[in-house]
């Protein structure tokens, strides 16, 4: 029997970028992977406060971009607002585009990021079965034990709300595109982390499906 799904942020975000024959491989596995729906989808609501999270990220980078298309002397690295870990993507964006014209570009940008909100609003209308584990319910202690390993916050919001919820359920996939605190090596130290120091809890990991290494 094919197991549920339990899916991560960045699955949904790559699917919700898909384009047509424009798209990189993660991509293209993600929107595939979504496409072709075998049994249960299942999000807890720390991801769906990153995917909305995403949305206002993207504007502030397109928004900084702008500036800078604007007024070439504007230095990105400087700003107030672009934290230094969206910088790469906001220099990328702006090679890209800094030839293109202002008015242009801000209707080009304003409509992707509608494109990408009317993908999100569909993943989540047509797609989910069962959205779990509100954030307020989130185990504060289960996150702080996770954050011994993994460094973002976010991403042990996540796997917290997929261990609570995996408790008394028959075994789920939790499917990811993360490279690195989610990479098969990774999650493997995790779980013998888990089982040296946390034994009497008894937690039990879903099965990790990560599409970056498929």
């Amino acid at each position: 029997m094919e197991k549920d799904s339990f899916l991560d942020a960045n699955v949904i975000i790559n699917y919700a970028n898909y384009q047509t024959d424009k798209s990189k491989e993660i991509v293209n596995k993600c929107h595939l992977y979504i496409s072709n729906k075998q049994n249960k989808f299942i999000i807890c609501y720390a991801v769906i406060r990153e995917l909305f999270n995403i949305i206002t990220k993207l504007t502030i980078i397109h928004i900084e971009v702008l500036k800078k298309v604007e007024n070439i002397s504007y230095d990105l690295n400087k700003s107030k607002y672009l934290p230094v870990r969206y910088m790469p993507i906001a220099e990328k964006l702006y090679l890209a585009h800094k030839e293109v014209n202002e008015n242009k570009l801000k209707e080009l940008f304003a409509s992707e990021r509608d494109i990408f909100e009317i993908e999100i609003e569909k993943f989540l209308k047509n797609k989910v079965d069962v959205k779990v584990i509100p954030v307020e319910e989130i185990k504060a202690d289960l996150v702080s034990a996770i954050r011994d390993i993994i460094e973002n916050y976010a991403d042990c919001q996540i796997l917290a709300s997929a261990l609570q919820y995996q408790k008394d359920k028959d075994l789920f996939l939790l499917v990811t595109a993360d490279k690195k605190d989610f990479n098969p090596n990774s999650y493997e130290y995790l779980k013998e982390h888990f089982n040296l120091n946390y034994s009497k809890e008894n937690y039990k990991f879903p099965e990790l499906l990560n599409l970056m290494f498929q």
